[in-house]
């Protein structure tokens, strides 16, 4: 009986422990969304979490450190899923419209790119590497896929990498422009940018209205 209270009593101890990193994880994301990584300090954090300075500092070891977990736990909560998901999918151009959409609606419902991707040169060098592996890995779903589908006869010659950083580009700068107030717009977003991306804005030439 004492093994299992003890063991029971280390899950709870986990569960906390992890519920607190999230907690801090958000805490600081939204910080850094409001006020940019280089005016959000250490201080500040602390301060809207309600501990101390030597407290945060027992979940990480600087405020690099902190902005590189806080990209990480991100990336892992929300980017990962949707790149497992797309790498599963058959068809190349399925690939690219589930990248491109579920990206959208994640930028139009979290601002978290509008900071963690322009800020990511404050990484040092091996965090930074972590970090792009993991948007390398997006990205090379997308510029794979479209290499797929060149090769194949079903798109056009443009270069794929140039096709792919603009794909990314749609997705990642509504962060900056988009109304978080109207939700209601997301889906329809979304779809805007895998149908403009995938077949462009005018018509052929040649077809009939």
């Amino acid at each position: 009986m004492t093994n299992q209270t003890n063991q029971l009593g280390k899950e709870v101890g986990k569960k906390q422990k992890f519920n607190r990193k999230s907690e801090i994880y958000r805490k600081a994301l939204d910080l850094f969304i409001a006020s940019g990584y280089n005016a959000t300090s250490m201080s500040m954090i602390a301060k809207a979490l309600g501990m101390s300075k030597a407290n945060l500092y027992h979940y990480c070891s600087s405020k690099e450190d902190l902005f590189y977990k806080v990209h990480l736990h991100y990336l892992e909560k929300h980017l990962i899923p949707i790149i497992e998901e797309a790498e599963n999918l058959p068809d190349p151009r399925d690939r690219v419209a589930f990248v491109l959409r579920q990206l959208t609606l994640l930028n139009t419902t979290n601002k978290a790119s509008r900071v963690l991707i322009p800020d990511i040169i404050n990484l040092n060098r091996s965090h930074h590497s972590e970090i792009v592996s993991i948007w390398r890995r997006a990205y090379d779903v997308v510029c794979n896929s479209i290499k797929e589908l060149q090769q194949s006869g079903r798109a056009t010659k443009f270069r794929e990498s140039f096709q792919a950083l603009l794909g990314f580009g749609m997705a990642n700068w509504a962060v900056y422009w988009f109304d978080y107030g109207r939700q209601v717009n997301a889906e329809e977003l979304a779809e805007t940018v895998v149908q403009i991306f995938l077949n462009g804005v005018l018509y052929p030439v040649d077809e009939k209205h």
